[in-house]
């Protein structure tokens, strides 16, 4: 019996102790299952928490060191459409935005943005002319822009190349020059000079009007040629200079001298024998004062033919000479040049001084040693004098002898004849002294070149024309 209820007993032992086993088993398997799901939430969080710490420094490091700002802004190559901008590189930088506002304003736009880090420089060349522009550059990468750099204040464009319109004279002594306005610049200014001279600050004008657009240049030397340019220029904080305009040449006007047509003397017998006395180069000494002695002494006229800078200082000489009723002539005005190297200067600048001098322009021309050219001759027509050469060449200048002079005269002498002598010589004065009342006891009548000429031919000598007697 015992046996028997022991059985069930063991049996239940048994069964209970699996059943044990089965749970403890069914218990243990959740717990490992939440263990591995906590290391991979443990696992993620740390990959997650790398990743942020990680973006966390990238987005530190962008923010927190940002781009140096742009240094040593400047501008050069300035003209009337542009300049160039330089500055310096900044490390990490893609690229810079260059910011421009005009007149001094602090509207900015941005003007060009320049895609390479190495390049440095702008050429602006779409500006306009005489302008303030103000400029500023960034930096910039995928990330940041750096800070504003200095700004570039002052950068003017330069006015515009000036044009002269018109270079005119048509007063004398003066220039009248017209331009084409700019009104963007400050002013003008015209400089000036004698064509084979060259430019010097004295002969500078300057006009602080933009709106003016003409002037005249005056006190100028007439007949000599000029040559002007000019440019505009922009007042700011310092003075803009724009491109010199073309240059133009003009000849300074000179009126023409005319100059009053001697009166033939009435004392003069046109059916009588006449000669002219002509003497070159004085006045200067006392010989010229011996021979007017002499004329005046026995009413006897001659034609003088001075040398500009003796007649310069001889006022008296001169004034007697017209009171005289002697015919005033142009020898030049130094007598230095000869044949071709004769200017129109030389004679004009003599015709100048007797007219100073007297008020009389000269009526009558003789070249240095006879010389004679078609230029010679075309300035004359252009002043009014005919030319003279010489039927009777004394040769005084080189025999200084009285009575060779003399006899040259006396011994060929012929009705109508220019007589050639010189005034500055006391032999010359002492020949004439004793020729003079011989030729008119021989029936002579000496007078002047014009006198001379009118009264054989009846007409008036012509300017321009040369003539070497009357016969």
């Amino acid at each position: 019996m015992k046996k028997t209820d022991s059985s069930p007993e063991v049996n239940n032992g048994k069964k209970e102790y699996g059943e044990k086993r089965f749970q403890e088993t069914e218990q243990a398997r959740p717990k490992k299952k939440k263990k591995s799901a906590l290391i991979i939430v443990l696992i993620s969080l740390a990959v997650f928490l790398l990743v942020a710490v990680g973006g966390f420094v990238t987005v530190y490091t962008v923010v927190l060191i940002p781009l140096d700002a742009v240094s040593s802004l400047s501008a050069s190559d300035f003209s009337d459409s542009g300049m160039s901008l330089s500055w310096n590189k900044v490390e990490r930088a893609d690229g810079y935005h260059i910011y421009m506002c005009t007149n001094g304003g602090d509207d900015y736009d941005l003007y060009q943005t320049i895609e390479d880090p190495d390049v440095l420089t702008l050429k602006l060349s779409d500006l306009q002319q005489a302008t303030q522009y103000s400029f500023y550059v960034t930096a910039y990468n995928r990330y940041v822009e750096s800070e504003n750099s200095a700004v570039l204040q002052n950068a003017y464009t330069l006015p515009e190349k000036a044009e002269l319109v018109a270079v005119s004279s048509e007063e004398e002594g003066i220039i009248h020059i017209e331009w084409s306005k700019n009104e963007r610049a400050s002013g003008y200014v015209i400089e000036y000079r004698m064509t084979d001279k060259e430019y010097f600050d004295d002969n500078t004008i300057r006009i602080d009007d933009p709106e003016t657009t003409s002037c005249d240049i005056g006190d100028l030397e007439p007949r000599e040629s000029y040559t002007v340019r000019m440019y505009s220029f922009l007042a700011a904080d310092k003075e803009r200079k724009g491109a010199y305009s073309e240059e133009k040449t003009v000849e300074v006007y000179k009126k023409p001298i005319d100059p009053e047509i001697p009166v033939t003397d009435p004392n003069i017998d046109p059916t009588k024998p006449m000669i002219a006395f002509s003497f070159d180069d004085g006045p200067y000494g006392d010989a010229g004062e011996r021979i007017l002695d002499t004329l005046e002494k026995y009413g006897a006229k001659a034609t003088f033919f001075m040398v500009g800078c003796y007649a310069e200082s001889n006022e008296s000489n001169l004034t007697r000479k017209v009171n005289l009723g002697m015919e005033l002539g142009n020898h030049t005005w130094n007598h230095s040049h000869y044949g071709d190297d004769v200017t129109a200067e030389d004679i004009r600048k003599c015709s100048e001084t007797i007219y100073d001098v007297t008020g009389k322009y000269p009526t009558a021309f003789r070249s240095p040693g006879g010389m004679t050219t078609d230029a010679i001759l075309s300035e004359c027509e252009e002043e009014g004098m005919p030319a003279y050469y010489w039927s009777i060449d004394t040769r005084d200048w080189e025999t200084r002898d009285a009575d060779k002079i003399y006899h040259e005269v006396m011994d060929h002498v012929q009705d109508g004849d220019i007589i050639l002598m010189h005034e500055i010589y006391d032999s010359t004065a002492d020949a004439v002294e004793k020729m003079v009342p011989e030729l008119i006891e021989k029936g002579y009548q000496i007078v002047t070149c014009h006198d001379l000429m009118t009264a054989k031919t009846g007409e008036e000598p012509s300017a321009g024309v040369q003539y070497y007697h009357a016969r």
